[in-house]
């Protein structure tokens, strides 16, 4: 019945195009029907061409292209028994610091011979969700995942039907999930020594308090200015974006120069260089009238017009970190999981606060 109403509706689209037939998703049987071969012909077209002749890998391709059917190599791996992919689920794609993170945890994937999905949560904890519902029905065998929301809880369920994950970033304790870390609060107070050793005492946190490693990192400056004579004001932002950063700028450019703030220390790097960019834009010296940190370093970081000092952290290394912990999940389930000494916290010192 299932392959008569498929063909049913191919015969109705031919003739009237305008109409559109819903209908359950194109199978081997009805590329087989339609090509007029059996479903062991357009197995061995997907699996092994060589075999076909000419004529009926031509009806098979055919068939394929009308029916827009689609593999579904997940089934095949499940039958086979050999499933090798696994996810990794970013906050932010867009943002470098999240380039130099993928292609760590590609690389480690791709040595170990597995398949690596990419998916951008967008900094929506419900399409997060969706993200780790839609692996989970895909059956990957493990995620890395940088969260927005608290998501261990899902993932240790997850655990519990084989699919492993680790998180980079601070999680709540737990004994299924494991997590890379790094010092964001350590990462804070380098910045915030480094402003005061320059004799700056009115600093302005750019951050968002929607992300915990933004969170961590204004901590860290607040601790390194306590006791000091500095104060800090702050300035929330939705999506740690350049283009933050030049709404805060022109604000800040805007203020009369008594007003304005002798220091400023950005969440990330690409916020610091909209800020960087509209000072410049409006005749403000950076660093004389304004110095500026940022946070990641990226490579945008160094190619500034004014090479901006920043607190480095190196995404490369945390991919690899992240994806080489996963992959000993993998391989042993009761192997022990990731140490949670954070990666350390280095100043790369540049011409945003010292100048030439």
């Amino acid at each position: 019945m299932r392959r008569v109403e498929r063909l049913s509706s191919i015969l109705l689209e031919r003739a009237n195009p305008c109409v559109t037939v819903m209908s359950m998703p194109a199978s081997v049987k009805d590329v087989a029907a339609l090509a007029g071969v059996s479903s062991s012909t357009v197995s061995n077209y997907l699996n092994h061409p060589h075999v076909l002749g000419e004529a009926s890998a031509e009806r098979v391709r055919s068939a394929i292209e009308q029916l827009g059917y689609v593999p579904n190599e997940s089934a095949r791996q499940l039958r086979a028994g050999s499933s090798k992919a696994l996810a990794l689920i970013l906050l932010d794609a867009w943002l470098p610091y999240f380039h130099e993170l993928s292609r760590g945890v590609e690389d480690v994937a791709r040595e170990g011979g597995w398949s690596l999905f990419f998916s951008n949560s967008n900094r929506d904890a419900a399409l997060e969700r969706r993200n780790i519902d839609m692996f989970e029905a895909h059956r990957v065998q493990g995620i890395v995942i940088y969260p927005l929301d608290d998501v261990v809880p899902r993932l240790e369920l997850l655990a519990d039907r084989g699919i492993r994950s680790v998180v980079v970033g601070p999680i709540r304790e737990s004994a299924t999930v494991g997590s890379i870390l790094f010092d964001d609060v350590g990462g804070g107070r380098l910045a915030g020594e480094h402003l005061l050793s320059l004799g700056r005492r009115r600093i302005l946190f750019i951050g968002s308090p929607t992300v915990s490693q933004s969170e961590d990192r204004r901590r860290g400056l607040r601790d390194a200015v306590a006791g000091s004579s500095a104060t800090v004001d702050e300035q929330d932002v939705a999506h740690l974006a350049t283009e933050d950063g030049l709404e805060v700028g022109a604000r800040i450019a805007a203020l009369p120069a008594s007003e304005r703030p002798d220091a400023i220390f950005a969440a990330n790097d690409m916020v610091a260089i909209g800020v960087l960019t509209q000072l410049l834009r409006h005749g403000i010296r950076v660093p004389e009238d304004v110095a500026l940190v940022g946070f990641d370093d990226v490579a945008q970081a160094h190619q500034t017009v004014v090479p901006l000092t920043s607190v480095r952290q190196p995404g490369y290394e945390i991919g690899r970190a992240a994806g080489a912990a996963l992959l000993r999940q993998l391989a042993d389930p009761a192997a022990p999981l990731p140490e949670p000494t954070p990666f350390a916290a280095e100043l790369v010192v540049r011409e945003s606060t010292v100048g030439r």
